[in-house]
């Protein structure tokens, strides 16, 4: 397409040319949606955008004031722009007071005066309404998953209360709440698959786990699809320093690949004697 602003030769500079441009406004929807989804923490794009928006509202209606001076006269009434000191300022610090309904604004003489300062009241309301529900959701989305890690926590400790458990299992508790949500980020990454089409779990199953279970010796050789059948089966198990994983003596009933730590194979009267220590990548406990 010929830019239109080519007319300007003929026509001079004028700004109904450039009107076009406001078609192409599905490109900016586009934009925005395409850079969220690539930024970690879009929740801050969203607050900027949301802030934009207002004070562009507020720049329109700025415009819009100046232009409604202009039509009735400069320094006419109280009411409208004197034409004195910067006249955006001016302009922008009338909308303001009009949208956000600050009020203490002259009282409107004219028809089109009152009829102006009308339309501003009622669309100052519902734009700052929605403006402010916006902005609650943009920060409520942000902090959903610390709520819902809160409220998780806040339960178990409420319960643990409720039946008198030993305080020391209750920090042990508390300290596996912190500790899994540091690393994982939620408490059941199954929660979260279960919610994906097979093949997309599949894929996020294999991006996460197969560097590791490739490279575990019990798997050399084995077939390649077994091994995604695997991976779809795999899921986070987080446990504390001095904990348990299993006892002698206790039916065997999953198979442990140790993804970061390290994990001691402990035996004697009191079970301080260290036999073998486990690494990432290392496999232990039974297949079924």
């Amino acid at each position: 397409m010929v830019p239109m602003e080519v007319f300007y030769y003929f026509t001079g500079v004028n700004s109904l040319l450039r009107f076009p441009r406001l078609l192409k406004y599905m490109a900016f929807f586009e934009f925005n949606d395409r850079l969220e989804a690539v930024m970690k923490k879009a929740y801050i794009y969203r607050v900027i955008l949301t802030t934009s928006y207002l004070l562009y509202s507020l720049h329109i209606n700025a415009c819009l004031f100046y232009w409604g001076s202009d039509y009735e006269g400069l320094g006419s009434t109280k009411w409208v722009y004197d034409g004195k000191g910067n006249s955006y300022i001016r302009c922008y610090y009338f909308a303001v007071k009009t949208l956000i309904t600050i009020g203490g604004l002259p009282d409107p003489t004219t028809v089109f005066e009152i009829t102006f300062q009308l339309v501003n009241y009622f669309v100052g309301v519902f734009a700052f309404s929605i403006m402010i529900g916006q902005m609650r959701d943009v920060v409520g989305a942000a902090t959903a998953g610390q709520n819902y890690y809160r409220a998780c926590m806040d339960s178990t400790i409420k319960y643990m209360t409720s039946y008198h458990i030993p305080k020391e299992v209750q920090n042990r508790v508390k300290t596996w709440y912190d500790y899994t949500w540091q690393i994982q980020g939620m408490l059941d990454e199954q929660e979260l698959l279960i919610q994906l089409p097979d093949k997309m779990r599949m894929d996020m199953a294999v991006d996460v786990n197969y560097s590791i279970v490739s490279k575990v010796a019990l798997f050399q050789g084995c077939d390649r699809q077994m091994i995604f059948d695997m991976l779809l089966r795999l899921r986070s198990v987080v446990y504390l320093p001095g904990d348990f994983v299993c006892k002698k003596g206790e039916i065997g009933r999953e198979m442990y690949i140790i993804k970061q730590g390290e994990v001691q194979v402990v035996g004697g009267p009191d079970l301080k004697t260290v036999f073998v220590t486990l690494r990432a990548g290392s496999v232990f406990g039974e297949i079924r």
